[in-house]
């Protein structure tokens, strides 16, 4: 987890600086297209059917044996319907491209949209040629082999692009070398590959038995239900967005989104610390036991969530005033609505990653389905009356009719066997205490009055904090989950 979030800071502050430099060299509108093209080509990769994770999981066992011909038929397979599924998507592309005007409200302010959108359409089949190389890696737990590749992808990436921003102030370079730079990190992982596991180079031919490609199938058929309801949920607002407000204001809340996905990572970085050792308690301890620990990886869940969302409350316009300027800053409806769906959504991931790592994925197969189809219809009809704020509504309002609930209702029903108001009623402490601890750093903020942006973003986010330590500790001090996170702290400090 230390290692992982050390890199992640680091492509954090390479991300806030290359935003910077897009922004002031380029320009907003592009920062908006290029959201959008992301979103529109995403639902590419629902032809793609879940196919890729059906086959790892089938690789397990003939890695764990060693079995080289079930390996190389279930690789020789996946190489080939690869290469059908990325004719498929540069056909659909072909097929898509003369409606994409129909997504830009505002096109008539950008340049080579064409050029633009067939680079995206490019650098979304790369993988796709060497996608069959990842999986063995990945089925293998060996993807800690590829660290120092994409490390240095990363690293390049963004040496590369400062230049390019800063000397060309030309989009389509900046992409080209996006294609090119993919290409080679690609070419990489096929050679890591073929170190690892020379026999992968043969020439023969071998076929998949029968009843692993049905095994295929039948996980396929429900990892597209999935992929479809996270489409819905999580690719369709920027299409909303750009089609009924405009791609400037794509832009615009990309910069609020881009810090809100950096801690996106970090809860799911320190939560998926802890994934496989909750795998491993399902599966060895009792219903009680698995219970008390979950409790306390809930209260680490809160803290990761609430904790920003507090300081961001405080710090984020201010942030966005010094880090881009006033003119980039959008209004606090947006900004409340923004943080409620974060603080709603991420505080459900310690149920959903305890659900995944016992296993339980029949009875929950139509909630992104559902949830997804929910978004789109509630931000269709919202749009249109408050905008960007109508469409972040829909999405909380979505969350809330199904995701809210459900993730939690399977662990405590089929995992703790215990009823489902014990979670809310947690959930319910939990967040009373956060939004005593948001208004408080929101009234002791208002004494504060500094005209320089970043020294007014600083001394906010030292009062949040404060205000969060006094509020938490007077709170929680006396917990079971707090005494048991206190004491693995201080067992891992003592161990150093």
């Amino acid at each position: 987890m230390a290692s992982g979030l050390g890199i992640s800071l680091f492509m954090i502050l390479m991300g806030f600086l290359t935003r910077k430099l897009f922004v002031d060299n380029i320009g907003v509108e592009y920062l908006g297209l290029n959201g959008l093209l992301q979103n529109i080509l995403g639902v590419t990769s629902l032809l793609e059917g879940g196919f890729a994770t059906s086959v790892i999981y089938n690789m397990y066992k003939p890695l764990a044996e060693n079995d080289q011909p079930r390996i190389l038929a279930l690789l020789q397979l996946y190489k080939k319907v690869y290469r059908y599924i990325a004719l498929g998507i540069f056909l659909f592309a072909l097929l898509l491209y003369p409606f994409i005007g129909n997504f830009i409200q505002d096109a008539d302010s950008l340049e080579y949209v064409s050029v633009v959108y067939f680079i995206f359409v490019f650098n979304s089949l790369i993988g796709y040629f060497s996608a069959y190389k990842w999986s063995l890696i990945n089925a293998a737990q060996k993807n800690y082999k590829l660290t120092y590749i994409t490390l240095a992808y990363q690293l390049s990436l963004y040496l590369a692009r400062i230049p390019i921003l800063l000397y060309t102030q030309n989009y389509i370079v900046y992409l080209l070398c996006d294609s090119v730079l993919c290409l080679i990190m690609n070419y990489a992982v096929i050679k890591k590959a073929d170190a690892l596991f020379p026999y992968v180079k043969t020439k023969e031919k071998y076929q998949v038995e029968p009843s692993v490609k049905a095994n295929i199938v039948q996980n396929m058929k429900y990892i597209f239900i999935i992929n479809i309801g996270t489409y819905l949920m999580h690719s369709t607002d920027n299409i909303i967005i750009s089609s009924f407000v405009g791609i400037t204001i794509v832009g615009l809340y990309s910069n609020y989104t881009l810090i809100t996905s950096v801690i996106n990572t970090m809860v799911r970085q320190i939560l998926n610390s802890f994934a496989d050792s909750m795998g491993d308690l399902v599966a060895s301890e009792s219903s009680e036991r698995v219970y008390d620990v979950y409790k306390t990886i809930f209260f680490v869940n809160f803290l990761t969530v609430s904790i920003p969302c507090i300081i961001l409350y405080n710090t984020l316009s201010p942030f966005v005033a010094w880090w881009l300027g006033e003119e980039y800053q959008m209004s606090m409806v947006v900004v409340d609505l923004m943080l409620f769906n974060f603080y709603i959504m991420q505080m459900r991931e310690s149920a959903i990653t305890l659900k995944g790592k016992s296993g339980i994925f029949h009875p929950d197969r139509y909630t992104t389905m559902l949830q997804g189809a929910i978004n789109v219809v509630l931000s269709l009809v919202l749009v249109k009356l408050w905008g960007l704020a109508g469409v972040l509504l829909g999405t909380g309002l979505s969350v809330l009719a199904v995701g809210f609930w459900q993730y939690p209702r399977i662990c405590y029903k089929y995992i703790f066997k215990k009823p489902l108001w014990f979670y809310f009623r947690q959930y319910a402490i939990y967040t009373i205490v956060a939004v005593s601890a948001l208004l408080i750093s929101i009234f002791a903020c208002k004494f504060v009055t500094l005209n320089n942006p970043l020294l007014l973003t600083v001394a906010n986010g030292i009062i949040s904090v404060l205000c969060i330590m006094a509020v938490y500790f007077l709170c929680f001090k006396h917990t079971p989950q707090y005494q048991s996170l206190l004491t693995y702290v201080l067992n891992i400090i003592h161990r150093k």
